[in-house]
């Protein structure tokens, strides 16, 4: 049983042990001289006629734990000779490690008290760039101010306003209705500041923003409402229905909100002219092309 059961370990270790020697067949270290004294002693007790099987059987397990013993060893060399011909490799987890290490407590603390400061410089800086703009088209330090610190409050309310309506039962109730014509102003902050500005202060509004100042008429289809009140191409208009127009988006949102059968101021202006004047048509689409 014991000879069945150590046969094919032996057979590896006996392989193991004849390479060994073959290597250090001319050494004089303890490894190659137990190797050769082991190699001998077995051939020898094989050789032997007659020789009795329990002996030589309980010599092959006292060989087998002697050869465990030498490849031990032996791994023990080859990592010894793989640490000399690569020194670094033994260093390399301690060296990636301290690459990977945390910053030191201190230093990190100091990192997160100042993270906080700088967003507020970058954010401060943000604001004073947004100021000088206004500033350079017209507008002094207090109302650039003012106007930079509106927008950032527009689109908060617009947020609180939608969220409103988002969480609302009834759709169709008056509380709806006033949410969404809200948000049909906060959508566009140029509304908002209509309301908040002076005429001279709302030109210098939009042209620092680089929004229209007015809509000009491309075209206008015969028979239409705006081509039987006289309005031709080159013709600007100006309000309808005493909001302000500078875009076809604009027109078509503010016809929309007019009941039928009713009739619209149009504040207008004419080619040629620098005088606005009010015409009044009736509600509904006025037959304009841009």
């Amino acid at each position: 049983m014991n000879l069945h059961r150590h046969a094919i370990p032996l057979a590896v270790s006996l392989l193991l042990a004849g390479a060994a020697a073959a290597y250090w067949g001319s050494s004089d270290t303890p490894v190659a001289s137990t190797i050769r004294e082991l190699l001998i002693s077995d051939s020898a007790g094989a050789a032997a006629p007659g020789g009795d099987l329990t002996k030589r059987v309980q010599q092959l397990e006292k060989n087998l734990e002697q050869t465990l013993r030498i490849q031990g060893q032996l791994l023990e060399l080859v990592n010894d000779l793989s640490d000399r011909l690569d020194p670094e490799s033994a260093l390399g987890d301690v060296r990636h490690a301290a690459l990977g290490s945390p910053p030191e407590p201190e230093a990190a603390t100091l990192q997160q008290r100042s993270r906080p400061h700088q967003n507020a410089n970058r954010f401060e800086r943000m604001r004073e760039n947004q100021i000088k703009h206004f500033t350079d088209a017209g507008f002094s330090y207090e109302r650039a101010a003012f106007i930079v610190d509106k927008q950032e409050r527009i689109q908060y309310e617009q947020m609180q306003f939608s969220y409103e309506y988002h969480h609302l039962q009834d759709k169709r109730s008056t509380r709806a209705k006033e949410l969404q014509e809200k948000l049909q102003t906060y959508s566009n902050p140029r509304r908002v500041f209509e309301q908040e500005l002076n005429r001279e202060e709302y030109e210098q509004y939009l042209t620092a923003t680089g929004g229209r100042t007015e809509f000009e008429i491309g075209a206008i289809l015969e028979s239409a409402p705006a081509h039987d009140a006289g309005l031709r191409a080159g013709d600007k208009i100006i309000r309808y229905n005493n909001q302000r127009v500078f875009h076809m988006g604009d027109l078509r949102s503010q016809v929309y909100q007019v009941a039928p059968g009713t009739s619209v101021a149009v504040e207008i202006q004419r080619q040629g002219s620098s005088a606005p004047e009010t015409i009044y048509l009736p509600a509904g689409p006025l037959g304009i092309r841009h």
